[in-house]
Order: C-alpha cells, then sequence, then structure tokens
C-alpha cells in the first residue's frame, strides 16, 4: 500500500514568512566580529589584512552586487591601526548582509541579524496541485532496485552496492550504499550529492552500526557519463524542467531507503551539501519519514535576489532563456515552482544549517531565504566566517554536523 506523505504541501502556497527569532539560533565559529546578532547601532572591530593608516571604507548591499552602480550604505574614512585592527562605526543598519570594501583592495562580508531577513514565499497558486500530481505519478512507478555488488568497498562488517531504480517518468536515479552484514534494523543515513559532485564508496568499517546511502539523482554522480550541465535543462516549461524529474528522485531515495529489510522507518536522516542541502531540504519537505536534517551552503533559494547577488546560476539560466527566446518574466515565474524558500514552510523536522558568509555561490542571503521560512522551530545554524562555497573542506562542520546526525540515530 502506497504511502502518501505528501498531503500538506498543498498549504505551501498560502504561506507567509515564519515568525522572526528573537533569540538568535545561530553562532559564529570562530567569532571575527563579522556576524552581528543583536540589534544595532554596530561597530565593526576585527583585526584586518592591510596596511596602518587612514583608509576609505564602503559599504554595499550585498543584494545589489550585480548592478552597474551597487548600493552603498556607509561611506567613511577610517584608520587602521599599527597593529592592524580596525573600528569603524556602521550604526544602524537593516537586517541582511554587506560587502565591505577597504582602500578598494581588501573585500568581505558581514552579517546584519540574519534571523530576521524576509524573503517572503512566492510560490504560484497551483504549486502544491503541481507538486502532488507530480509525486501522484511517480509513485505509479514501481522501484525495483537492481544491485551490484562493490568488492573493493564491502568486507565483514558491511557491504557497497552500485544500486538503480526507476523513477518519474522511468528516469534512472540510484547511488552508492553501504549496509551493514550483522541482523538488525539500523538508521540510515542519507546524503544528497552537490551539483556535479564525483560519486564515491564508503569505508565500510567507518560506521558499522549505520546504512550509508549516497545518492545519484538522474544524469548525476554515477550517471553522469561526462555531463556537467542541469541547470537550464528543459526551462521551457515547468513540466519539462530538470528539477522537476531531480526533485522527485529526491523523494524516490526516501521510498528506496525505508524500503530496506534492515532500515529502520524512524530513524532516516538526510545531510548535503550545495545542490545537495537544496535536495535534503526539498527531502524533508515532500517526505514526513525524514527524521532531522543537516545541510550547508544550500542552493536553489530565492530565484530573484539570487540574480542581484552573483553571477551563477541565475544569470545563466537568463542567457540560455535569452538564446530560446524566452521572456526573463516567463522564466522566473517558471522557477518559482523550483524554489527551495517555497518547500520550506513544509520542513516541519530538526534543522541544523551552516554557512560560509563569503560565499560567491550560494550566497547567504539566499540560505536564510530558506531557513526563515523553515515550517519548523527546532532549527539552528553555524556560520564560518572566512569560509566561501567549500563547507565541506571545513573541520569544524565535519564535526557538528556528525555529532548531530548521531544524535538523531540514537
Amino acid at each position: 500500500m502506497k504511502r502518501i506523505l505528501y498531503l500538506g504541501i498543498v498549504a505551501i502556497m498560502a504561506c507567509t514568512c515564519a515568525p522572526r527569532q528573537e533569540i538568535s539560533t545561530g553562532r559564529s565559529e570562530p567569532d571575527l566580529g563579522w556576524l552581528f546578532l543583536e540589534k544595532g547601532p554596530y561597530t565593526l572591530s576585527t583585526h584586518v589584512d592591510a596596511a596602518p593608516g587612514e583608509a576609505s571604507l564602503v559599504l554595499v548591499k550585498d543584494v545589489s552586487l550585480m548592478a552597474p552602480s551597487p548600493d552603498t550604505v556607509l561611506a567613511a574614512t577610517v584608520t587602521v591601526k599599527a597593529d592592524s585592527t580596525l573600528e569603524a562605526a556602521l550604526g544602524n543598519l537593516e537586517p541582511g548582509f554587506y560587502q565591505v570594501r577597504l582602500r578598494d583592495s581588501l573585500r568581505w562580508n558581514i552579517g546584519i541579524r540574519p534571523e530576521a531577513v524576509v524573503s517572503a514565499p512566492d510560490a504560484p497558486k497551483d504549486f502544491g496541485a503541481f507538486w502532488q500530481d507530480a509525486l501522484k505519478e511517480l509513485d505509479q512507478v514501481p522501484l525495483e532496485p537492481e544491485y551490484t555488488v562493490v568488492e573493493d568497498f564491502s568486507n565483514h562488517l558491511r557491504t557497497c552496492y552500485e544500486v538503480r531504480y526507476a523513477s518519474l517518468d522511468g528516469a534512472i536515479s540510484g547511488g552508492v550504499i553501504s549496509i551493514p552484514n550483522a541482523p538488525g534494523k539500523y538508521p540510515v543515513c542519507i546524503q544528497y550529492m552537490g551539483y556535479g559532485a564525483e560519486s564515491y564508496y564508503f569505508d565500510p568499517s567507518a560506521n558499522p552500526e549505520r546504512i550509508d546511502f549516497l545518492v545519484s539523482v538522474r544524469d548525476q554522480g554515477i550517471f553522469k557519463n561526462g555531463q556537467d550541465r542541469w541547470i537550464d535543462r528543459g526551462i521551457d516549461s515547468k513540466e519539462h524542467f530538470y528539477y522537476r524529474g531531480a526533485f522527485c528522485d529526491v523523494r524516490r531515495a526516501v521510498d528506496f531507503a525505508a524500503s530496506l529489510e534492515k532500515a529502520n522507518p524512524e530513524r532516516i536522516l538526510a545531510w548535503g551539501e550545495s545542490q545537495g542541502g537544496a535536495f535534503t531540504f526539498v527531502s524533508a519537505a515532500l517526505d514526513a519519514r525524514i527524521r532531522a536534517i543537516a545541510v550547508s551552503v544550500p542552493f536553489l533559494g530565492d530565484y530573484p535576489d539570487y540574480a542581484r547577488i552573483v553571477y551563477w546560476p541565475v544569470h545563466e539560466v537568463m542567457d540560455q532563456a535569452d538564446k530560446d527566446g524566452i521572456p526573463h518574466e516567463e522564466l522566473f515565474a517558471m522557477l518559482r515552482y523550483f524554489d527551495v524558500k517555497n518547500f520550506a514552510p513544509q520542513v516541519k523536522c530538526p534543522v541544523y544549517m551552516a554557512f560560509g558568509l563569503q560565499d560567491p555561490t550560494c550566497p547567504p542571503h539566499t540560505n536564510f531565504a530558506i531557513y526563515n521560512n523553515l515550517g519548523t522551530l527546532d532549527k539552528q545554524y553555524l556560520c564560518v566566517p572566512t569560509c566561501g562555497h567549500a563547507m565541506w573542506l571545513e573541520d569544524v562542520w565535519a564535526v557538528e554536523r556528525e555529532a548531530y546526525m548521531l544524535k538523531w540515530m540514537q
């Protein structure tokens, strides 16, 4: 009997922003004085890699960085001290993220009360019906998984497989899974992959008390075959857009995990970074079997503001739309069906999110467009102020994420 787990999604289209948090649910590690969590006025007090003496300081809004003339909110002359420290009065600033420009040669981002950033959901009226219909189609496709043992990454503790199964429209998805050999029921840790990331195999001895599943959606991961671009596929309509199928593959991964004989259906967790972070949020929105998630630098949040901050990926999609003769207003109307902030209100499980304050790929504003609209109040975040997009290289996040996931596996 099929489990219908997406009934609540129809409510998304009527949601507005989640209530703003008065008490911060996040922290910066390390704290360099670049993330301000309380109300102002603010003073920037930090160490800088700059010569001592007078210097010009300009502060611009991140949501204007792609404009010919970014929106300047402060221009001042400051003094870099002999010990290379800087103190600058910033006054009262609106919640959001800003770029500091010191002497036109040094640039970095700061954040002001990120949990008060407002980016309201803009889901179309038929958003819920669109995804309900897609998942109904998906449920008509038999799973029929096929397993291939990977001997080099199997031992007496766990056996590794490459798995393939059918998803929406008959497309193949699957991935790499490591399953304990001992009898019993085990928690399942689903990992969703970044955009174009290379697949890998698990150490069979590393986590013998859980099932690890690295998901490959259609045409990515173990199915990539030299492909490196998906973001602008099928942009002529919401029915043809690549992420309609990919998001269904995300839900299908949960179907597969729950079907495993050794899976504990009450202990299914998910995590991912970048595109994998977007997929993780979508998995929790579309499937109530996800118990808790850990996400970093999530992709595909708030397309309109995304395009105001950085070039890729939205402007690349806009360029393709120009080649295809698709007006930008039609393009952005279509993308609203796939904006992760529009899925966020349906995420009810606990969430831990990490972000890099200097991220030029999935800027912090787009992360909080999702985070601030989540349907759960059981959420927290970690800021790594010097990190760009590569959160997977940050030891502090690896440790925090693993501890968080282990808590929910108990």
